[in-house]
């Protein structure tokens, strides 16, 4: 299992930003985590699988 940060991004840009890695690691994705930061900013932390990792 690998894991992906994104770098720190603005409450109104979540959902593009979450689109972004969804289409990056497609149906890979085993989880998501938001955290926040200072501000309003937001990381998003994406585990996904390695290519040739999956088993289903």
């Amino acid at each position: 299992m690998a894991q992906h940060s994104t770098s720190p991004v603005p409450l109104y840009l979540l959902p593009q930003a979450l689109s972004d890695e969804i289409k990056k690691y497609g149906d890979a994705i085993a989880e998501v985590r938001v955290k926040r930061t200072a501000g309003h900013n937001y990381i998003l932390r994406v585990k996904h699988e390695m290519r040739g990792e999956r088993s289903d």
